[in-house]
């Protein structure tokens, strides 16, 4: 009896036990400290994240959409707002496919301040097919499609092509008459003039719609001296409706005059 009482009280007080329990409750104490901590980093970073929101963004090199526009593409949802998740999209993230904006980037300035960088397509004039306006660059190629006319881009008619692919070069017969349409394009924009439409013959001859105005320019000789004189002209064409023939421009001829057909 006194033997069974002594191995219980020796098995009761064991040293090794003792240092067992010791073990598990400093184990105890130090994961409850980790987890402390733990939490109040995670509670820190969200706080500080939270407050680290994008509130200055700005926008550079964009002519087709208002400022607001562009960042609704970019930035649509309230999180996309934040300052680190924005810095996280720019490294990892896939970026918005925008119509006629090649590429962006967006750089983040400060805590709360970013700026968009856009570079924008080249566009050169557009066709109609199939319902959609056709948008190509200045060699030629399908860069975009809309349901949309796009404001500042001219329509072309008149040229034939076999069929149209995104991304590819258009199939016309003569290919030099993209580096026409491009010419004339960026003579209007210099003498502040738009035309909405360029209408091509068969003999790849040219006539300007601009509005109530039907300008005649006939071949590619001479361009930017019959833009010039359209130019010159155009204050007294404004509020009229009619054609004007500049296609027999000749630069020897002094003090010129140039038919103009009321309403045709």
């Amino acid at each position: 009896m006194n033997r069974r009482r002594e191995k219980r009280e020796r098995k009761f007080f064991d040293p090794y036990m003792e240092e067992k329990e010791a073990g598990k409750t400093r184990k105890s104490r130090k994961g409850l400290i980790a987890a402390g901590v733990l939490l109040l980093l995670f509670l820190f970073l969200f706080l500080f994240g939270y407050s680290s929101r994008l509130t200055d963004i700005s926008v550079v090199g964009n002519s087709r959409y208002t400022e607001d526009e562009l960042i609704s593409m970019i930035f649509k949802k309230d999180s996309d707002f934040n300052t680190f998740y924005t810095l996280y999209r720019n490294r990892f993230g896939e970026p918005e496919d925008i119509p006629f904006v090649e590429k962006y980037r967006v750089k983040v300035t400060g805590f709360h301040s970013a700026k968009i960088i856009v570079y924008e397509k080249s566009i050169a004039g557009c066709i109609e097919y199939m319902g959609s306006y056709m948008y190509f660059d200045r060699e030629g190629i399908i860069v975009e499609s809309s349901k949309e006319l796009e404001e500042g881009v001219p329509l072309v008619t008149g040229i034939k092509f076999k069929h149209i692919v995104m991304y590819q070069k258009l199939e016309v017969g003569d290919e030099d008459v993209f580096a026409e349409i491009l010419n004339i394009s960026q003579l209007l924009s210099q003498y502040g003039l738009f035309g909405e439409q360029m209408v091509f013959d068969k003999n790849r001859n040219v006539t300007l719609v601009m509005g109530e105005i039907r300008a005649v320019l006939g071949d590619d000789a001479y361009l930017a001296e019959k833009i010039a004189e359209l130019s010159d002209m155009y204050s007294e064409l404004s509020g009229r409706s009619g054609t004007v023939y500049l296609n027999e421009y000749r630069p020897d001829v002094k003090n010129p005059s140039y038919p103009f057909v009321p309403g045709e």
